[in-house]
């Protein structure tokens, strides 16, 4: 039993109280996030261009909500780990005190950055973003001059008053309220008063992550519409900031502003980049085709290709292509990630270390773009993505370097088996078959063959359940060899892939596709993949008339080699362009050199690592290819001075192309 004198000096009540407290400022918080962002939709109705229905508002206005309980939840923090700590020490007051100018400093910051981002909206089409801290450069007082002189912001300055007199008076009625109803909660069982504190953490940890899932909010899951001036306000303009300052600040840290870091070994200076790169095509091989498939799979690797692997029939539909065109297996990605794969293929930039999807918009289209060159063809450029264009600010990226239009799985209706990827591979393939129409360059990013591998493969008709249906062979090399259920995830992208080509070559018979994978795939059959198998991707060209002499088959290349093949086969002839890479077409010598980001190949030798210290290598053997049970002898050799210096200046030169420019 307690008495009315009892409970409310009691420190259990009194952290109880304050906890209340600092949630109803949580609340106000999300809501004048809320507020501005339903403001922002009816203010700015104009620049929406797609349809928006119930669903599309509705997830708009949800995933809004956890950037603006994450926001929120962050900033009041301090005032709720100190009530945490504090109220159980006596001091009580200070927790007050914290919260009431955690309040304060919240509200004017975040009412400031709501309705200065009105203007900003209006002048740039989107919320805080880079350019913003590059005013900080430029004449301030003008630049305060111009924003009175064309935008009056008299208005916007009344409804700051206004607003901070609200808030303001919010946070003192919080302060004074006793909360009264909290007593019923006053109890002297510690196991209750253990599950209440527990939910109340747990229920705070959920609003600082602004979710109850597994992942919290973040800035690649906001392109959750069809509309990227929607997707852009799902963030708040608080976090907006915040991004803002990040990405400024990775840029600097970059060396945007520094000195060329592969210049470092007494390397000659850039000078006039693109004069090495500037290249004609011969007489094209094939009549320009209506229709270019350029298929981009995820982490599709040149391993399963193999033929001391095909028992396993994963890439039975891939194989049958290359079996009929083109197909190389010496080849190495521009880097060992998605984004920045795709990057150099869009850009023809090779990546030398920086995020381009980032650095990209900030920078005219580049001389090199992939979609740039074919649409001086004639032809019409799409970029399909199964995710979300936010993601690695790709949408934005490929618009960036003059693609006429993207589609993402919001095109598709949303999410597919994958969750939190997008679509599923099949639903990509299908939206493509879709909306292809014209003369047109397709470039189709996949995403399946990523985790978290959550597809129902048995509708598929996937053969293998368990370790033991894998082929005698296979088992043989040992019992930790790779789930057959995530291989099954590559065999569905496989038979996606297959079924889409079969397809568009019935509906468009002069269709030329191009395949090749993003990076290796980090997956590996058995334990010990050699460093080619850690390394290498395939590239298929298929296509009415392709002709597999054309190209040897253990001719060397990279990504960077795609761009000027693809413009040999079918531009015409003495048609200029610019790549960093070399037409396959051209009869390349095998002994040449070929690049990727931290990685080196030789007709006969492989280096991966960072290259000025600690790198692998592996001498290579055609014959590693067949045998299952290789037998290398572990040896090491260094890379030569000549060979680092050429690598040195080829990663100088695209870092110079991205972030100094092309002239």
């Amino acid at each position: 039993m307690f008495d009315s004198h009892t409970a409310p000096a009691s420190r259990w009540l009194q952290f109880v109280k304050e906890s209340g407290r600092i949630a109803t400022l949580w609340f106000a918080g999300v809501l004048l996030f809320m507020s501005f962002r339903v403001f922002f939709l009816i203010y700015f109705k104009d620049r929406i261009t797609a349809q928006l229905d119930a669903n599309a508002i509705f997830a708009t206005l949800k995933a809004g909500f956890a950037f603006d309980s994450a926001a929120t939840g962050v900033c009041f923090s301090i005032a709720f780990l100190l009530n945490c700590i504090l109220q159980p020490m006596r001091l009580g007051h200070w927790v007050s005190k914290a919260r009431l100018y955690t309040g304060r400093i919240f509200f004017i910051v975040t009412t400031l950055l709501c309705i200065v981002s009105v203007t900003y909206i209006t002048e740039y089409g989107c919320q805080f973003n880079y350019f913003m801290l590059e005013g900080l450069k430029d004449d301030q007082q003008a630049i305060a001059l111009t924003v009175v002189e064309q935008y009056k912001p008299w208005g916007s300055l009344l409804s700051l008053v206004i607003l901070l007199a609200l808030t303001f008076k919010i946070n003192k009625v919080v302060d004074q309220k006793h909360y009264k109803f909290v007593n019923r909660l006053f109890t002297t069982c510690i196991y209750k008063r253990t599950i209440l504190i527990i939910l109340i953490v747990v229920l705070f940890v959920c609003a600082i992550r602004g979710s109850f899932e597994t992942r919290p909010a973040s800035r690649k899951w906001s392109a959750v519409t069809a509309d990227a001036f929607v997707n852009n306000l799902v963030i708040n303009p608080f976090r907006s900031f915040i991004y803002a300052i990040k990405d400024y600040n990775d840029l600097q840290s970059f060396g945007l502003n520094g000195h060329n870091p592969y210049l470092e070994k007494n390397l000659p200076t850039i000078e006039n980049p693109l004069a090495a790169f500037e290249q004609k095509t011969n007489a094209p091989l094939l009549a320009a085709p209506s229709q270019v498939f350029f298929i981009v799979m995820e982490s599709y690797d040149a391993w399963p290709l193999q033929q001391k692997y095909a028992s396993l029939n994963l890439t039975n539909e891939l194989s049958n292509l290359a079996s009929k065109g083109i197909y190389l297996d010496n080849v190495l990605p521009a880097a060992s990630s998605t984004m920045n794969s795709l990057s150099s293929l869009m850009s023809g930039i090779a990546y030398a270390g920086v995020n381009m999807s980032r650095i990209g918009p900030q920078k005219p289209t580049s001389k090199m773009s992939i979609f740039s060159q074919v649409e001086q063809l004639g032809y019409k450029s799409r970029f399909y993505y199964g995710g979300l264009l936010s993601w690695q600010n790709v949408g934005e990226y490929a618009l960036s370097q003059g693609v006429d239009k993207v589609f993402s799985a919001v095109d598709a209706g949303g999410k597919g088996s994958a969750g939190v990827w997008g679509i599923d591979d099949g639903q990509l393939f299908d939206l493509v078959d879709k909306t292809t129409n014209d003369k047109s360059f397709n470039l189709i990013m996949s995403g399946s063959y990523h985790g978290p591998f959550n597809l129902d493969l048995d509708q598929y008709g996937y053969p293998f359940k368990s370790l033991a249906d894998y082929p005698k062979e296979i088992q043989a090399l040992g019992d930790d060899l790779l789930d057959p259920y995530v291989l099954g995830h590559l065999w569905y992208s496989d038979k996606m892939l297959g079924q889409f080509v079969r397809k568009m070559e019935q509906r468009y018979p002069d269709a030329l596709f191009i395949i090749t994978g993003d990076h290796y795939g980090r997956r590996y059959l058995h334990h010990q993949p050699d460093l080619y198998e850690l390394t290498h991707v395939p590239i298929v060209i298929y296509g009415k008339g392709v002709n597999s002499n054309w190209v040897a088959k253990d001719q060397l290349a990279s990504h960077m080699d795609i761009a000027p093949t693809l413009l040999n086969l079918i531009a015409p002839k003495n048609t200029e362009f610019y790549s960093m890479g070399q037409s396959l077409l051209n009869a390349p010598q095998k002994e040449r050199t070929v690049f990727g980001f931290q990685t080196i190949r030789t007709e006969t030798e492989l280096w991966r690592g960072d290259l000025s210290s600690i790198y692998e290598y592996q001498k290579i053997d055609p014959l590693d290819k067949t045998r299952l049970s290789p037998n290398h002898k572990p040896e090491f050799k260094a890379v030569d001075s000549q060979t680092e210096q050429a690598y040195n200046q080829y990663m100088a030169t695209a870092w110079h192309l991205l972030t100094r420019g092309m002239d």
